[in-house]
């Protein structure tokens, strides 16, 4: 009995061994095993090599199908590594004997005894080669049964010729062909394989070395191959430099975009021809660098500019053309940094986004009357939120389309406290603001007035709504074997009314004329549509511009975040974007924007209504569906658009508020202001007709949120002094 369990022990003993081989050998595998290594060729829209994406061993490494090659090639290879390989099934023995014999019985070491398949087990394997010697062959010799198994001959030999090391950091043939002979492996000549094919046992090798192993290895060949007098006659670059990596001989305006392709880890392909364009990245690396020179007596050491560009086929799509990280990849320290794709305060930039929201959800229409006036805005946490406008000055009653041209700060404040901060918050999630990790009231109303961050890519791809019709787009940035790679995804973001309106508003150089002047870097001879940005204490200056064609966006500042000296975004960063646009329609057609679903019309700027020959007007592009465009009845004596009197500061004419039945109702109370409270002698505020209103001594108050449409009329004893009519939805 003991006797037969000892015999059991002894059977599973040799069993498991054999069993675990077995299975080891049975695991398949596939030719695509091989390939995650495989690093992409980035070219150039116009077929210059840029660069490379990288892999974990960071060297360069192609994959041809061995079809591709000359026929020759596997035939020499196979002469000098494995002359039986198509006649053995991964393991050689007389090989291994040969080898064996050679170190014990002669002393001599003419080679190993490892066939191709096994050296390709190495090459996939590259840990093993610290593994004790039994071990090692032994995990090889598995291998290699396993590789022959389930791989055919062709099939090791391509793997093996894609993977081989070759020379410094090349790979495989491919690699090893462009970096040495500056020429595809399809087109290798029989001398220039020999020479690949002495590397593989030596990558580094000096001319002597290289000279004696050719010319020994082309007796064995049975083709006529020339001998090689002298290594450097043959390859395009003396072997001494060991040829310089490519990366490294490229100039830095290419190098931002490089290393943010790398980034988003493509699936490995022979090569990816990009959409950027290197004769244009290097033509607005100059612009940068130029302006910059010009922006350093104001404390500016940085700028970064991208530019996207519509295709005529594509209505969901730009394609990104030039991407300018900083004034100096190869500067130490923070050259490398990519200003482009950097989250900063995106100051005024954000405001396009807030009205085209308020807009679309109906609580605007670009001839509201907005009011610019000193408030105190409550954040619901006992502290109060003071906004300020750039120029320290409030310009009273205005319509959207000038607070926007202009970029007052007030209006913006009061919108997204009408549209509510969690709605613009999702808005602009919906936008591809990922960099948003905190809470809505984390960041509260200062998000209309970009403390939230934003990118340089991220504004130029959410601009380019405007461009088409609403849609944001995604960001072609090449292809691979035709196949069209995008950054992002494309839907829609705003209604495509609103985004003509927009697109015409801030178009109008009349309009933003009373805060920028009647000069600016922001007037161009031909249409583009615009807007800036400048982030607290001037530390980062934004213009992004459009037209039908181009996006183009501009970062101008310190990477360190360093004040500059008062450089806003009109003039930093609108430097850069006015000098790129001339460049991009410098032979182009200029022709003027032709509106679609807009017209012109012309209205009050004191009550939003359309002008009559009495009012001070503004001429706006608007939807020709817009409802409820009444004629004003007012009579302005006055035609100065800043008339500032008796009134209300909020609510503003035609204001819609929207009621949101999860929240407390108390906490939803509609505020009341009135402008030069204190200079009425007998005041009376009448809510709906019927209710009067207690205010404070400074004229505020509050009124209880009810759905419906409301008016509020302010009395000086029994004369009436303004009025005002709002909604709550």
């Amino acid at each position: 009995m003991i006797w037969n369990f000892i015999l059991r022990i002894k059977t599973l003993f040799f069993l498991i061994p054999i069993i675990g081989g077995i299975w080891f050998v049975l695991r398949p595998i596939q030719i695509d095993d091989f390939k995650k290594e495989v690093t992409t060729r980035i070219l150039s829209k116009d077929g210059k090599l840029i660069g490379r994406t990288q892999n974990h061993t960071l060297s360069k490494q192609d994959w041809v199908p061995i079809t591709e090659y000359p026929k020759f090639v596997s035939e020499i290879v196979c002469i000098a590594e494995d002359k039986r390989f198509f006649s053995h099934h991964g393991i050689d023995p007389f090989a291994i004997i040969n080898s064996l014999y050679s170190f014990f019985i002669t002393k001599q070491n003419r080679g190993g005894g490892s066939t191709i398949t096994m050296q390709l087990v190495r090459i996939y394997h590259a840990n093993i080669r610290s593994y004790p010697i039994i071990i090692r062959k032994s995990f090889e010799v598995l291998e290699a049964l396993r590789f022959e198994l389930w791989l055919t001959k062709q099939q090791i030999l391509e793997a093996y010729l894609n993977s081989v090391s070759i020379h410094s950091n090349s790979v495989g043939f491919p690699s090893a062909s462009l970096t040495l002979f500056e020429k595809n492996v399809r087109f290798l000549s029989l001398d220039e394989t020999v020479y690949l094919t002495i590397l593989i046992r030596k990558n580094v090798s000096n001319e002597d070395e290289i000279k004696f192993r050719y010319n020994q290895l082309r007796v064995k060949i049975p083709f006529s191959i020339p001998i090689l007098n002298d290594p450097n006659e043959l390859v395009q670059t003396k072997l001494q430099k060991k040829m310089q990596n490519y990366d490294d001989s490229f100039t830095g305006e290419n190098q931002h975009f490089l290393n943010w392709i790398r980034s988003l880890h493509l699936d490995p392909k022979e090569e990816m021809v990009s959409t950027i364009s290197s004769e244009l990245n290097a033509e607005i690396h100059s612009i940068v660098n130029s302006e910059l020179n010009v922006l350093k007596k104001w404390n500016v050491n940085n700028a970064s500019a991208i530019i996207l560009e519509k295709e005529s086929n594509q209505n969901s799509a730009l394609s990104l053309v030039a991407m300018i990280g900083s004034k100096n990849f190869f500067e130490d320290g923070i050259g490398m940094v990519n200003g482009t794709i950097a989250f900063r305060d995106a100051g005024s930039t954000l405001k396009p986004l807030l009205y085209a929201l308020a807009i679309d959800q109906n609580i605007y229409s670009i001839n509201s009357i907005l009011v610019d006036e000193k408030y105190s805005y409550s954040l619901g946490t006992g502290e109060n939120y003071l906004p300020r406008n750039a120029d320290l000055r409030y310009w009273g009653n205005l319509t959207l389309a000038e607070a926007l041209a202009n970029s007052r700060n007030i209006p913006a404040v009061t919108t997204i406290q009408l549209v509510g901060v969690p709605n613009f918050y999702r808005f602009l999630k919906l936008a591809g603001f990922e960099n948003l990790k905190q809470s809505p009231s984390f960041y509260g109303p200062g998000l209309a007035l970009g403390t939230g961050g934003a990118s340089l890519l991220q504004l130029s791809q959410v601009y380019g709504a405007f461009m088409l019709g609403g849609i944001l787009p995604k960001i072609k940035i090449g292809s691979i074997n035709g196949k069209s790679i995008f950054y992002g995804e494309s839907h829609p973001l705003v209604s495509e009314e609103t985004a003509e309106e927009i697109k015409f508003i801030l178009n109008d150089s009349k309009l933003r004329q009373k805060a920028f002047g009647k000069r600016s870097y922001l007037n161009y001879p031909f249409p583009v549509s615009v807007k800036t940005g400048t982030s607290k204490d001037y530390r980062n200056s934004w213009t992004i511009a459009f037209n039908d064609r181009y996006v183009v966006g501009a970062w101008v500042g310190n990477f360190s975040g360093e004040k500059t000296m008062d450089v806003s975004g009109s003039f930093g960063a609108g430097r850069i974007v006015q000098n790129i646009f001339r460049l991009l329609m410098k032979e182009k057609d200029k022709k003027q924007y032709a509106p679609k679903l807009t017209e012109v019309r012309s209205f009050c700027k004191i009550s939003g209504k359309l002008a009559n020959s009495n009012c001070p007007s503004v001429v706006l592009n608007v939807r020709k569906k817009i409802t409820n465009l009444l004629p004003c009845e007012e009579l302005h004596n006055n035609k100065d658009s800043s008339i500032v009197g008796v009134g209300f500061v909020y609510p503003g004419q035609s204001q819609v508020f929207l009621y949101h039945p999860g929240f407390e109702r108390e906490k939803q109370n509609i505020p009341i202001r009135i402008r030069e409270y204190q200079t009425l002698k007998d005041p009376k505020l009448i809510w709906n007709q019927t209710i009067q209103v207690k205010l404070s001594g400074t004229g505020e108050g509050n009124v209880s949120i009810q759905r419906g449409k409301h008016s509020l009329e302010l009395f000086d004893g029994p004369e009436i002094k303004a009025n005002v009519q709002f909604e709550v939805k």
